[in-house]
């Protein structure tokens, strides 16, 4: 059984992990990771696709990000706006300015690009901690996509197909663990992409 101080230990290592991995190697993943991404049907049926600017050791889309512009789909990323809200999602271009919030994490400037509600997005490439091979999910510990995408869950299972929006995670197979005990609030996740393989709820 998890708890919240044996959690924040593991949080720690993990993220000390992730941050040893030499720089080739880790673009080397990177690009791995992209390409599994861009043979999804979920990518390649997407419209609006959403990002995250990668920090303290993450697995970085920005291949993807890149790739989804010039397949003429729009790119977001994420605004946080308070420790207790919803995240929203700002319009993202590679020459867009950049600021670093006070969470220690980049966003764009407000105000220059447009904003768009979670429910407007289609594919949701997200960050995360650690995942299992039924793609429960470990966060950083803030909540805010559990609190965001939580009209996707549906009792005691992952998110809807039909809802229109697939989250999919962005990590190093390092980053997986035999099992995680996901809970209530958990939002699940449609796949986890890897430089390995993408592992999708059902195929364990």
């Amino acid at each position: 059984m998890e708890t919240s101080a044996n959690l924040k230990e593991f949080r720690k290592a993990m993220r000390s992990a992730r941050k040893s991995v030499a720089e080739p190697v880790r673009n080397q993943w990177n690009a791995e990771i992209s390409a599994h991404i861009f043979e999804t049907s979920e990518y390649q049926e997407s419209k609006r696709v959403a990002g995250f600017l990668a920090f303290d050791g993450e697995a970085d889309p920005r291949c993807v990000m890149d790739q989804a512009i010039k397949d003429g789909k729009q790119v977001f990323v994420p605004l946080m706006q308070g420790k207790t809200e919803p995240l929203l999602f700002i319009e993202w271009f590679p020459d867009t300015r950049l600021k670093i919030n006070r969470f220690g994490i980049e966003e764009p400037v407000v105000g220059e690009n447009s904003i768009l509600p979670a429910t407007s997005l289609e594919l949701v490439i997200t960050p995360l901690v650690a995942f299992d091979a039924v793609c429960n999910r470990i966060g950083v510990g803030g909540g805010f996509y559990d609190r965001t995408f939580e009209f996707l869950n549906r009792r005691g299972g992952q998110p809807e197909v039909t809802s229109g929006i697939a989250m999919i995670g962005f990590a190093f197979e390092l980053q997986k663990l035999d099992t995680i005990h996901a809970q209530p609030w958990d939002v699940g996740l449609m796949g986890v992409a890897t430089e390995s393989k993408v592992y999708r709820p059902r195929s364990v």
